[in-house]
């Protein structure tokens, strides 16, 4: 699931909403079910969730209650991507989540305007609404909508899939991150002997310089920056004080050296910028880049404390103003 930022923007019927659902996510859904919640005429939360077998409907719908229970007196639209087609469509997929979502609305002070099935979230894409298969359209075109170019301005991606998303963050080679480990060991030990207010100074002067060089950097990190700064990181006195570049001038040059740092550092050193990362995205809206970073850091530090509490965070929909109080 996803909590974005809120952005107003037109929508005239279901298939302006398919349209605009990319650019909310962050990327092109298949086989999924989305749950929009607008106030007045502004976009609250987006909710997204891998369609569930029939058999673990209400469980599924279940799990997004504690976020749609933040949301009392908004209004809903779901949205239905993939799935099995219908032809002719004289009973559309999934009606069984249709009717469950629609308990859980009513539980929480949801109103549901509006449920429709497509195919995919892309041009001239047919869509059906539930309710009256007589009403129907085609999507258009998600690229030349006015909320593709608000997300751009904005400085958000949307990919073409999930798992192109996720391939962002992919690791380094594992070679490379062997190397980058034992020397990681190795500046470990050295550092044995220095003070620890001393060390955390210099961690925090480290990250700090490389924060501000990362927006015009040309070159990757190089094995030993990606030591040093790893190793700095490792200290949660200068990653707790680092929260901090996630917003202000810095913070697009602070996103990007934390996802160069995802893929570069081995585990388990691994999970602090990835959770650094986590923090950027979910603060700008980019809840499923927030979440995939939060994969990444629990994979290479099960039960890491901050990370866990951001999960915890982003799957309650606390909205991302909630959150950027910390800073």
């Amino acid at each position: 699931m996803t909590t974005p930022a809120p952005l107003t923007t037109p929508l005239r019927d279901p298939g302006d909403l398919i349209a605009a659902v990319p650019h909310l996510l962050g990327f092109h859904p298949c086989d999924s079910v989305v749950v929009v919640l607008v106030e007045g005429s502004a976009v609250a939360m987006t909710l997204r969730a891998d369609l569930p077998p029939p058999q673990h409907t209400r469980r599924a719908v279940e799990q997004l209650l504690p976020a749609l229970s933040r949301q009392a007196g908004a209004t809903a639209v779901v949205v239905v991507v993939g799935g099995p087609r219908p032809d002719p469509p004289e009973r559309l997929p999934r009606e069984d989540l249709i009717t469950h979502l629609g308990a859980a609305f009513d539980a929480v002070g949801i109103r549901l305007a509006c449920a429709v099935w497509t195919q995919a979230a892309e041009k001239g894409t047919p869509w059906f609404d539930y309710w009256d298969l007589g009403s129907a359209g085609t999507t258009p075109d998600p690229r030349g909508t006015a909320l593709a170019a608000a997300s751009a301005a904005m400085g958000f991606v949307t990919y073409p899939s999930r798992d192109a998303m996720v391939q962002v963050l992919a690791p380094a080679p594992e070679q490379v991150l062997a190397r980058r480990s034992e020397a990681l060991d190795r500046l470990v030990a050295e550092s044995q002997a220095v003070p620890p207010r001393d060390a955390a100074r210099h961690g925090r002067a480290l990250v700090h310089q490389a924060v501000t060089a990362a927006a015009d950097r040309k070159t990757p990190l190089t094995d030993e920056e990606v030591v040093l700064l790893a190793h700095a990181l490792s200290d949660p006195w200068v990653r707790d004080a680092s929260l901090s570049y996630a917003v202000g001038e810095h913070a697009i040059g602070a996103e990007r050296l934390w996802t160069e740092l995802t893929r570069a550092c081995p585990p388990p050193e691994r999970a602090e910028p990835a959770t650094l990362l986590a923090f950027s995205a979910y603060l700008r809206g980019e809840g499923a880049l927030a979440a995939a970073a939060l994969e990444r850091a629990q994979q290479a530090h099960p039960g890491h404390r901050l990370a866990t509490l951001l999960r915890t965070a982003l799957e309650s929909g606390i909205p991302p103003e909630r959150i950027r109080e910390l800073c």
